[in-house]
């Protein structure tokens, strides 16, 4: 009986994608909810960046990011569960987490910097929280680029996003609220270790990818 709700559900599922498409000449891999929330998150990215720069009320820009994270789960959840995962969603959703991550603390040291904002315990914060990045980002992005096929995501790297959800809006908010700051640094600590972690694997995973495409 569950599987069958199931298979119900998936077929609406297609249905509607169906629908979506329309006229649009696109890879069908392109055309699904996933899909849709990675672009979303790239496009809220853009709308926290606005935010930072017009010097908008940090809760709302703090809410904002949360609902952007929060897509990332949700890409991951509905491609499971649809049965839509596939090398291009795993693409797609590593760079619009990229992104994200990236593109919201450049903007907020840009402009909280220039802003007299930031203290060097802020900085420190936003460079161990961004660990995976500085370390992964480059191979990522050299593999999205070339058509590598990405690794599976382990458990350490789900982790590590999970916490960075955390660590990131309060950080932003210790800024205006000092209280924070014990949220925050702990937060921040962890992800330092287990960020370094994530980004090591991942560039051995993908080392290892790309020595059996060879044979």
């Amino acid at each position: 009986m569950k599987t069958a709700k199931n298979n119900l559900k998936i077929k609406r599922v297609r249905e509607i994608t169906k629908k979506l498409k329309g006229d649009v000449n696109l890879p069908k891999d392109m055309l699904n909810l996933p899909t849709f929330l990675n672009v979303s998150r790239i496009i809220l990215t853009f709308v926290i960046s606005y935010m930072i720069v017009v010097d908008s009320r940090i809760i709302l820009i703090v809410s904002v990011f949360a609902f952007a994270a929060i897509t990332d789960w949700l890409d991951g959840y509905f491609a499971r569960k649809f049965k839509l995962t596939n090398d291009f969603g795993r693409k797609a959703d590593m760079f619009a987490d990229r992104f994200l991550w990236i593109g919201t603390s450049v903007t907020l040291v840009f402009v909280f910097g220039i802003k007299g904002r930031l203290e060097a315990i802020h900085g420190l914060q936003i460079l161990l929280i961004m660990t995976r990045e500085i370390i992964s980002a480059p191979f990522a992005l050299a593999g999205l680029f070339s058509g590598s096929v990405f690794p599976p995501t382990r458990y350490i790297a789900k982790v590590t996003t999970f916490v960075q959800g955390f660590a990131l809006p309060s950080l932003m908010l210790s800024i205006f609220y000092p209280i924070w700051f014990y949220v925050s640094l702990p937060l921040s600590l962890i992800i330092g270790v287990a960020g370094a972690i994530s980004g090591l694997h991942y560039i051995h995973d993908l080392e290892i990818l790309r020595e059996r495409k060879k044979y």
